[in-house]
């Protein structure tokens, strides 16, 4: 939900530069079945212009009136949507209207926490009955600083919603032929941050790919080992194999949740081998990283669904879907002494 939250203070952005009024509506509770969780943020500007979505497009329209009210009054509110008679959802929600103004040291705080990839939590304060009241409001919570945004009390009563805002998932692609141009733009608009890795020899830059974060070219023993997170999926993709097992070996230490190599299994084979029969010293735990050959078996032919495939893989990893199967079910032709032997 990281990327929704920073389409969200980009239009506030733009509206305040505008002088236009803005409400923040957030569901903060939800009872049965219902298309959008806790934590789904929604924009409304004085002239009901929105940004985001609560559902699939069901209940924007009755947010939007229901706004009003908090433009007019500066008060916030809760009131239920009954999915139930109008969303076939069997459920409710519950939804916070509040004034949305952030000042600069607040927009400050949230992009810089964003750009050093930092978590921080936002926590609302509600309740369940369908009413204004001026102690509900949400405050923003970093590393050493509270913020109090709206009216929001801390010693309320009140139930509170806490949520964490995680670092941008970042996708960085070691490749930067078509393809991978292809996955860049699947992933950038699934909400990854892109960086596109080449090899010292590489002559491409940003205008290659426009759906990127970043365009590197490097030796890969020069990586920066801070650019994987747990929060990053690796894509090895360069269409040869010893720039392919050069970069593999560079990232070993790396704290990366999926490491995918393209190409058939003979080749993913041969790859893992190869780190195998390395004299580099690792936990053997770092298989349960790799997938390959990448993506989930849909028969994708063409470069955009191979990404399709690539993205949807990845997703059900984060999302926790699809099982993480272990090593010796990915790598059955692989010698069991050798793995033994070098892995530690």
């Amino acid at each position: 939900m990281t990327h929704e939250f920073l389409k969200i203070i980009d239009s506030y952005k733009k509206a305040h530069e505008r002088n236009i009024q803005t409400v923040l509506a957030t569901i903060v509770y939800t009872e049965g079945s219902s298309y959008r969780k806790q934590g789904t943020r929604m924009l409304i500007d004085q002239y009901g212009n929105t940004t985001g979505a609560l559902s699939g497009g069901c209940v924007e329209q009755e947010v939007i009136r229901q706004s009003t009210s908090v433009f007019s009054s500066g008060c916030p509110k809760v009131f239920k949507y009954d999915g139930r008679y109008r969303l076939g959802c069997e459920g409710s929600i519950y939804i916070l209207l509040e004034r949305f103004s952030p000042n600069s040291e607040l927009i400050d705080l949230i992009e810089n926490a964003i750009e050093q990839r930092q978590s921080f939590y936002l926590t609302s304060s509600f309740t369940t009955e369908e009413i204004s009241n001026p102690d509900f409001g949400t405050s923003f919570e970093f590393k050493d600083t509270m913020i109090y945004h709206s009216n929001y009390d801390e010693e309320s009563v009140n139930p509170i919603f806490k949520q964490l805002i995680e670092p941008l998932n970042r996708l960085c692609i070691f490749g930067v032929e078509h393809d991978a141009e292809k996955l860049s733009q699947m992933a950038s608009f699934l909400g990854w941050e892109v960086i596109i890795i080449g090899s010292e020899y590489s002559s491409v830059n940003g205008t290659d790919f426009p759906f990127a974060k970043s365009v590197l070219t490097m030796k890969p023993e020069d990586l920066d080992q801070d650019l994987f997170c747990s929060h990053t999926a690796i894509m090895v993709m360069s269409h040869n194999y010893s720039k392919d097992l050069r970069f593999l070996l560079s990232i070993l230490p790396s704290k990366a949740r999926y490491i995918g190599l393209l190409g058939p299994v003979h080749r993913r084979e041969k790859l893992l081998n190869a780190i195998i029969e390395s004299d580099l010293i690792f936990d053997d735990s770092l298989f349960d990283k790799f997938h390959g050959p990448a993506g989930l078996a849909i028969g994708s032919k063409t470069p955009e669904e191979i990404a399709l495939s690539i993205m949807a893989e990845i997703t059900a990893i984060w999302r926790r879907t699809l099982p993480q199967e272990s090593v010796s079910a990915d790598l059955q032709s692989v010698p069991t002494k050798q793995v033994n032997a070098k892995v530690v």
